[in-house]
């Protein structure tokens, strides 16, 4: 594995920085300045920081109920409800996809940046799945429009999405995108000035909220492992 790589699965700092490091001399492995990022570590070596020495962390998969009212940053100070009141892991951690303050469900909780990546880049068009009760309901012009794309505003066009009324009473929806804008699907319903009440996520390609409760956060399944696999290549 090259150094630098070891060095950000370690938990210590990113691939970026850690060139910096070692281009400052500050990296040893088994007692010797290394300045190659490229350099070549093996299992048996023993890397070291300004004298502190690194291991590399085992990849851990979550999912987590998010309730409403919880930003998604591990740390927000202007908001005691970010991930670290709602997570008790030790370790390096973040979310790989996110939801806003207001939405609720599905998140999933890893220390595997390479699977977060995934998750996130466009080029996988990862499906993600919401049930959404909206203020007014869209009449059928109105949907083809949604599921066709819509121009949300800053430059951001929405690609071909789904969309399928569950409940004519309540205005419910389910509703399936694989993009990831901020505060997305509210702007598309906004577009057709129907306020989005309620917002909750129950997937994230292979990855279901199934019947998981507030605050909920189990491991991965053997199945849902597989599913990262997939996503890793």
């Amino acid at each position: 594995m090259r150094i630098n790589k070891y060095i950000a699965k370690s938990g210590y700092t990113s691939r970026r920085k850690a060139d910096d490091l070692i281009k400052a001399s500050k990296v040893k492995v088994n007692g010797i300045v290394i300045n190659e990022p490229g350099y070549e570590v093996t299992d048996d070596d023993i890397l070291e920081i300004d004298g502190k020495r690194l291991y590399l962390e085992k990849n851990f998969y979550k999912k987590l109920y998010k309730p409403v009212g919880y930003v998604t940053s591990n740390y927000d100070p202007h908001n005691k409800k970010d991930l670290n009141s709602l997570v008790d892991i030790k370790e390096r951690f973040f979310a790989a996809g996110r939801l806003d303050k207001d939405s609720e469900g599905l998140l999933i909780i890893t220390n595997d940046g390479n699977f977060t990546n995934g998750i996130i880049h466009p080029r996988n068009e990862l499906e993600k799945t919401y049930i959404v009760t909206v203020s007014r309901k869209l009449n059928k012009s109105q949907v083809r429009e949604f599921e066709k794309g819509l121009d949300i505003g800053r430059g951001e066009v929405t690609s071909n999405s789904k969309i399928k009324l569950l409940d004519s009473k309540t205005n419910k929806y389910e509703v399936k995108i694989h993009q990831g804008y901020n505060r997305q699907i509210r702007r598309m319903f906004d577009y057709f000035s129907s306020e989005v009440i309620r917002l909750k996520r129950i997937s994230i390609g292979a990855i279901k909220l199934d019947d998981m409760k507030e605050y909920e956060i189990r491991d991965f399944s053997e199945k849902e492992m597989e599913f990262v696999r997939i996503i890793k290549g």
